[in-house]
């Protein structure tokens, strides 16, 4: 039996995080013979020099739950923890396992001031401090003290140095989050840069999304603030004060990174270098506090490092003699090369998704220029990109001149070879849990693609895509796919921090939902309240809560959630009821297929939907106030759940029971939210899907709202092998149309590349959308059969369909109460074999063609003849 996943607020080994609430987590893997947990206990150090005070012990707790042990105690700023955990099994093996945790500021004052370059805004600046240190070799010798820290922040962006090395291994710090409600300060260990005697610390700051432009139409500049700033402390082993802070004693000079920007790309001018070696030349700084910004606090982001790199799969020279870089997988990320130019030489990369014609394409991309130029200094050098990112497929290369006049031909003698690029993706630091693979080829491509949809997108936001000039946390993207990146990816952590970006909104909106967190003050962007982009304001943690079972992070949602349905009530009892929205824009079925009018709305009716969701919200929040024991709201908002489905079964059923909304869409809501009244009964629905998808020669036409349940509606009401063609379906619109095209990410309309390669002149284009990849939550739920039976798994529900045109279908999911597999393979004679795993302290309702039995801790094998699923 063996303890892994040690973890902290979700996050293993924390250091500098939030950390208040606290929860503790942890996995049992290698059980053996053991089944379930008999107790397990916590014990809590604090650590000072070379000794431990020990501050906090459970003893044998027979109630103690891995996915989320909680423990008050008032913590120290800038101090280690050491914990220990134990568990018993009820065969009486034990296992104990040890990790640690480190606060940051916490509550403390900073000594530190906030400082910007005393030169002109729009300059780019490295900021610079020498300083002095004595008793390193000391410091490095006292095992398990807090040795040396940076606590630091910079606006827009920053990457800091410490005698020419960088510190980290964290990219676009601080990331993205609300500026005006509060700013995020990072912990870096600091130690092994440091040198005795004389050292020298540089600060060096872009753009960002603090001050960078952001928006539609030329974006807006300045969001946040019109400079950037830093702020930091520097403290050497356990000295109450820094050795070095910012302050005015800082200097300042401009930076070699001239010009950055999220939309169109970097700057970097290799010349200017030399500059920052010399003395002459430093300016002073200003300390100022920016001031349309919150409080500094501790992270709640994840960071954003390298995650996977992609050599040159292949270089093509196209018909317009351009020289264009395919690394074979669209990615978020940047291109890095090595090699040496002559001096005064440019070379610019500019990024894209498709090749046209064989040629090199990025007019999708809108006014994003997406490029970054390298202004060599004749020195070899590896070459990166510093505040800026791409999403992208294709890299084209150009050779400039000093003047920037592009160069014809690229003398071999300085051409850099294509083994000199590598493509490196970044995201927030998540990691894959969740797998499957089918006998069909294409579907498990599609699988990839959605996968890789939500990597590209998860950077510090659930961004809509990652290219062209908009890269925003629509919160109906992030809402739609919410379940399918619970499934695929280990999310709490990071929807932690998106989601406090979101009650912070809502606390100056009356409990309303932005359509984009963070809520760009400014045009269309910063609307709100619509369905269902707004409803993410309670789909989403509703849906984390369910998949890792963390009540402290329910707790600390509640509120939000509580707040969004607040506000709809208001909103349609000031319209005399009866409990319906009845008004308002909503993208509701967004880029539907099924409306004879022009545009990207949908057929069915958006004040349905609204309602619909509206009735889901309020039951889900009765839901979570019953599992956080808050008795009156629990019964308030089931209260109102009932009334607001009586109301739309009154408005929007026939006498039949059958939804009016006459649309793919219309019925898969009816069916998935439970709307259906009570003397109808869900077959009835069910066949009138099933009938319009036959009707549609069966494709879909659905939108944002019916693509995420189409398929879950047609198998819970006994159409599964019509849910299987459509994910089987190579024409337009199908799951595999896009996958036959060539595509590894998912796209933002179903045919935004037509059969012969083109881009669609519909226009907003993007080839890194993630939404429609929300059909993976039916593969987990449905194919595979996995979903949570208890929040947190520790019981789930195993229930796989199979299809003989699958063949196969395998899933994996490594919870946060263990890894459980689910797979069923297809004969030839009919007979289907499921193999099902169990984890360690967890037990799986197994549910095979109604009949239902319980399958403890294990490994489990069946053999089943199967019946005519339609």
């Amino acid at each position: 039996m063996k303890l892994t996943e040690l973890r902290v607020n979700q996050v293993e080994t924390p250091m500098g995080f939030q950390i208040t609430p606290l929860s503790f987590s942890w996995k049992v893997v290698e059980a053996g013979e053991a089944k379930r947990q008999k107790w397990a206990g916590i014990r809590i150090w604090r650590n000072a020099g070379q000794e431990k005070e020990k501050i906090f012990d459970s003893g044998q707790d027979e109630n103690a739950d891995s996915l989320d042990y909680q423990v008050s105690l008032d913590l120290a700023p800038r101090t280690r923890y050491t914990w220990q955990v134990q568990v018993t099994a009820d065969n009486g093996e034990t296992a104990r396992a040890e990790s640690w945790f480190e606060t940051g500021k916490g509550q403390e004052a900073w000594s530190g001031h906030w400082i910007t370059a005393d030169m002109g805004a729009d300059t780019p600046a490295v900021l610079q401090r020498r300083f002095t240190v004595a008793g390193l070799e000391g410091v490095r010798k006292a095992a398990g003290a807090v040795a040396s820290r940076l606590y630091i922040c910079g606006l827009g962006m920053y990457e800091v140095y410490l005698n020419g090395e960088k510190v980290g291994s964290e990219y676009l710090a601080p990331g993205y989050h609300s500026y005006d409600f509060h700013l995020q300060a990072q912990t870096y260990d600091v130690t092994e840069y440091l040198r005795e005697g004389e050292n020298e610390i540089r600060i060096w700051l872009g753009d960002g999304w603090f001050r960078g432009r952001l928006g539609f139409d030329g974006g807006y500049t300045n969001l946040y603030g019109d400079r950037c700033y830093a702020i930091a402390e520097l403290y050497v082993g356990e000295e109450p004060v820094p050795v070095v802070m910012t302050d005015a004693d800082w200097e300042s000079k401009e930076s070699p990174v001239v010009f950055s920007n999220i939309y169109d790309g970097e700057v970097y001018d290799a010349n200017l270098e030399a500059a920052l070696q010399v003395s002459e030349g430093w300016k002073g700084v200003r300390t100022e506090i920016p001031d349309r910004c919150g409080d500094l606090c501790d992270r709640y982001s994840l960071p954003i490092v390298k995650k996977e790199t992609f050599p040159v799969a292949e270089v093509i020279h196209t018909p317009k003699n351009e020289t264009v870089l395919d690394f074979g997988q669209e990615l978020t990320g940047w291109v890095e090369f090595t090699g040496c130019l002559p001096r005064g030489m440019q070379i610019r990369l500019t990024a894209s998704e498709i090749m046209q014609d064989g040629c090199f394409y990025h007019e999708n991309l809108r006014t994003a220029k997406t490029e970054f130029t390298y202004i060599s200094d004749g020195k070899e050098r590896t070459v990166r990109p510093h505040f800026t990112f791409y999403g992208f497929r294709y890299m084209k290369v150009e050779y400039l001149d000093q003047d920037g006049a592009p160069l014809e031909t690229a003398s071999e003698f300085w051409a850099l070879p294509a083994a000199a690029f590598t493509a490196y993706h970044l995201r927030s630091d998540f990691d894959q849990i969740g797998e499957i693979r089918t006998g069909s080829d294409k579907v498990n491509r599609l699988f990839l693609n959605a996968l890789w949809g939500q990597k590209d997108n998860f950077l510090d936001v659930p961004t809509d895509c990652p290219q062209r000039d908009e890269r925003l946390g629509w919160t109906g993207d992030a809402q739609i796919f919410s379940e399918t990146a619970c499934y695929n990816m280990y999310m709490p952590a990071f929807y932690r921090k998106y989601l406090w970006d979101m009650r912070a909104e809502q606390s100056i909106l009356g409990g309303s939902v932005p359509n984009v967190v963070p809520r760009l003050k400014e045009g269309m962007v910063a609307e709100h309240g619509s369905c269902p982009w707004a409803d993410a304001g309670v789909v989403i943690p509703w849906n984390v809560y369910l998949h890792y079972g963390s009540k402290m992070l329910l707790r600390e949602c509640y509120p939000g959630m509580r707040d969004w349905v607040e506000c709809e009530r208001r909103r349609e009892e000031a319209l005399g009821g009866p409990h319906l929205i009845k008004d308002g824009f909503h993208f509701a079925d967004w880029l539907a297929l099924d409306n004879e009018q022009p545009g990207p709305f949908g057929a069915t009716d958006p004040l349905y939907i609204a309602s619909a969701y509206y009735y889901r919200c309020a039951k889900s929040v009765a839901e979570a106030a019953a599992v956080l024991g808050y008795e009156e709201d629990r019964k308030k908002f089931d209260g109102l759940a009932e009334k607001i489905l009586a109301a739309i079964q009154e408005k929007y059923f026939d006498q039949e029971g059958l939804c009016i909304c006459h649309t793919q869409t219309g019925a898969a809501l009816a069916i998935a939210f439970g709307l259906i009244p009570e003397r109808a009964g869900t077959k009835l629905e069910g066949a009138a899907l099933r009938a319009r998808v036959e009707a549609n020669d069966m494709h879909l036409n659905t939108g944002f709202v019916g693509t995420t349940i189409l398929s879950q509606a047609l198998t819970a009401t006994g159409s599964h092998e019509t849910a299987v063609s459509l994910l089987l379906g190579e024409d337009f619109p199908g799951w595999l149309y896009s996958v036959n095209l060539g595509a590894t990410t998912i796209w933002e309309r179903w045919d935004s590349v037509l059969p012969d390669g083109r881009i669609s002149p519909e226009g907003m284009n993007s080839l890194n959308h993630y939404s429609y990849g929300s059909i993976e939550a039916w593969m987990y739920r449905d194919v595979c059969g996995i979903r949570p039976g208890e929040a947190g798994y520790r019981r789930a529900v195993i229930e796989p369909h199979v299809d003989a045109r699958l063949k196969f279908a395998e899933g994996r999911l490594n919870t946060s109460a263990g890894l459980f597999k689910s797979g069923w393979e297809y004969a030839d004679d009919g007979t289907v074999t499921y193999r099902v795993e169990v984890p360690f302290n967890a037990e799986a309702e197994f549910v095979l063609e109604g009949e239902r039995r319980i399958l403890p801790a294990g490994n489990y094998a069946f053999v089943h003849k199967e019946k005519s699923r339609q």
